[in-house]
């Protein structure tokens, strides 16, 4: 006698029974979102009835609607609450994310392009990055519609969404000098990030533009400062009396490098901002509770994820709409860690 081959169960047919979408049926299984517990309930339930057992390779591989987004680093907040927001966003239009943080090794990028474009992967963020890796985003973006986030590709039809990353820290520079600050060191991550270039082109414009001498002993660039910038920062400026003499005020491209140098500037016996002065970038939420409260430069990280995703949903739903380039103005705000 023939045997008969049931159907198996799929996640939609829990979404079905649950009453819910595909998206939260993936959320209460994999715990990637915060569901209510009446939902969960309804979720779990469903499950058992119907007999579900996940298979996420599977689903991934008959094309849900999902997005990848890479990230340098998933431990720094900025990237984290920029995610959470393309999260958010993603949710009220029934898309799942998977994250991919690189560690700034290119390999790992090349392997998850690799890994998410045969899975079917509806679209992709790039959020910052090596400019080294270029070639690989533009072939992910002959596949499915990419989109840059905080990262630019001149002369490169790609849709990107960033902050005014040069003219913030050119308008920093000017408010530091007509505040009376001359002598302005820099720290930054090497340059292999675009929106790092930025923020260097940024200074030295302002500091022409203000007619500064920029020491090239007080600006540092250093590769140090990718990964774990905070200790980075401290370990660097450490023992402080090779830099001396010092600047009145140092100007980091990141809250945490301005947090591990201000650690360093205090374990060398200096008050911060009555000796040196120091800004950040970002704002952080712990910028404003720390001691001393940062002065940095604020980007909206809600907005950047929010639109980061709203270009990729305006590209996977037409393809052949003109290139976006979305520019988001960030500001400066002052707190207790210069004299202004």
């Amino acid at each position: 006698m023939e045997k008969i081959r049931r159907k198996a169960v799929t996640m939609e047919d829990v979404a079905k029974e649950a009453g819910v979408s595909v998206t939260t049926v993936s959320h209460v299984i994999n715990q990637t979102a915060s569901i209510t517990e009446e939902t969960s309930d309804r979720v779990r339930q469903a499950i058992g009835k119907l007999g579900y057992i996940p298979r996420p390779s599977a689903d991934l591989n008959r094309g849900q609607r999902i997005i990848g987004v890479f990230v340098p680093e998933i431990s720094n907040e900025f990237y984290a609450r920029s995610i959470q927001a393309v999260f958010q966003a993603a949710w009220e239009r029934d898309y799942a994310v998977m994250v991919c943080s690189m560690e700034h090794r290119r390999q790992a990028e090349s392997r998850y392009i690799r890994s998410l474009l045969q899975s079917g992967v509806k679209g992709l963020i790039f959020f910052g990055g090596s400019m080294e890796n270029d070639q690989q985003i533009i072939h992910a973006a002959k596949k499915v519609p990419v989109v840059l986030g905080d990262r630019r590709m001149p002369n490169v039809p790609i849709d990107t969404v960033g902050t005014d990353n040069q003219d913030a820290m050119r308008r920093l520079i000017g408010r530091l000098a007509r505040a009376g600050y001359s002598r302005i060191g820099y720290v930054s991550e090497d340059l292999i990030m675009s929106n790092c270039t930025d923020r260097y082109q940024g200074f030295l414009q302002g500091m022409a533009e203000n007619g500064l001498a920029v020491e090239e002993r007080w600006v540092f660039l250093r590769p140090e400062l990718r990964l774990n910038k905070a200790e980075g920062a401290y370990r660097l400026f450490l023992p402080l009396e090779r830099f001396r003499p010092l600047p009145q005020i140092f100007v980091c491209t990141s809250d945490l490098i301005a947090m591990g140098l201000i650690a360093a500037l205090k374990s060398g016996g200096l008050h911060v901002p009555r000796d040196v002065g120091v800004v950040g970038f970002d704002d952080i939420s712990i910028a404003a509770f720390y001691d001393p409260p940062l002065t940095t430069i604020a980007q909206d990280m809600r907005q950047l994820g929010r639109s980061c995703f709203q270009a990729l949903l305006n590209r996977m739903e037409n393809r052949n709409q003109t290139t976006q380039d979305v520019l988001i103005k960030a500001k400066i705000v002052i707190r207790d860690s210069v004299r202004l």
